[in-house]
């Protein structure tokens, strides 16, 4: 099942990085913060100390956009998938550094972005609601 999701109360986090280690679970069957779609990031400030990004599912994404071998393709509801055999680690960065929002990361094992799939479990592991998910129709 696919979800659409949104960050709709970044306020609302404390920190707990339960969405991150939800993500990690679900996409490489580890608890590892490195392997994520989802952040959350530190801002060290009292009035707003951290962010969480997740991917918008641009309808024209710039990631897609940047990459040279057409790896990163745009789905037709948003976002990307990933088209691994055109996929080449090319270590420029030119789909990690191309999002505005930097919710792409590179899996350092594969050189391959790391993709979120949709699956729903950052916001269903997130205890303070930060995330709004609905499934797709």
């Amino acid at each position: 099942m696919r979800f659409h999701i949104e960050v709709v109360h970044p306020e609302r986090c404390i920190g707990c990085y339960s969405c991150m280690y939800a993500c990690s679970r679900h996409l490489f069957d580890t608890i590892d913060p490195s392997k994520v779609a989802v952040f959350v990031r530190v801002n060290g400030t009292v009035a707003n100390p951290f962010t969480v990004i997740a991917c918008k599912f641009c309808k024209n994404p710039e990631c897609a956009l940047a990459c040279p071998k057409g790896a990163l393709q745009p789905l037709p509801e948003g976002g990307i998938t990933l088209i691994t055999s055109k996929c080449e680690g090319c270590k420029t960065f030119d789909c990690i550094s191309a999002c505005m929002i930097r919710a792409l990361a590179l899996d350092k094992r594969t050189s391959f972005p790391i993709i979120c799939d949709r699956c729903g479990d950052c916001a269903k592991y997130c205890p303070h609601n930060v995330f709004k998910y609905e499934e797709m129709k």
